[in-house]
């Protein structure tokens, strides 16, 4: 049985979404479509809004100065929605070394991370994103691609798209 401790906690919990899948799989799709209310971590919308960038869909190759500034703003972010306890998506591949360091900074936040594996076929990603990322370098990211697991996060969720 819960004391009246543990449900307080539970109310001050927020969701964490946080995406996994190759460029162009549908990720700022699913969670405009599922979760309309959720604000959006994504480096491609901070690019754009730093001026890197023209728009989001436009891909650059920038500085390491620059994307240091890409993510000093993304980590603003999270830690702004982490603290107001508003759930959120963080929109990346999420495939990296630091995916690890993320979450544990989500859930000592109080966040319930919820892992969003979109799995779509290369084809179909390489098509989206034509003329804007090479296929060999989707391909790439395909290979090398680890989705996220139970033992990571509180929760996963499979998309088929």
């Amino acid at each position: 049985m819960k004391n009246l401790k543990d449900y307080i906690f539970e109310s001050n919990k927020f969701n964490v979404y946080l995406m996994c899948g190759l460029p162009g799989s549908g990720k700022s799709t699913w969670v405009k479509e599922t979760h309309p209310e959720a604000e959006i971590v994504s480096r491609d919308i901070i690019r754009a809004e730093l001026g890197f960038t023209k728009d989001v869909d436009e891909k650059a190759v920038l500085t390491k100065e620059q994307e240091e500034q890409v993510t000093q703003k993304e980590h603003e972010l999270i830690k702004r929605y982490s603290n107001k306890k508003k759930s959120f998506a963080v929109d990346d591949l999420n495939t990296g070394r630091y995916r690890k360091d993320l979450i544990r900074t989500l859930k000592r936040y109080g966040g319930h991370v919820i892992g969003v594996n979109v799995k779509t076929p290369i084809e179909t990603c390489i098509e989206r994103r034509k003329g804007q990322i090479p296929a060999d370098v989707i391909r790439k990211i395909a290979d090398n691609m680890q989705f996220i697991t139970k033992d990571e996060v509180d929760e996963v969720v499979n998309v088929e798209k």
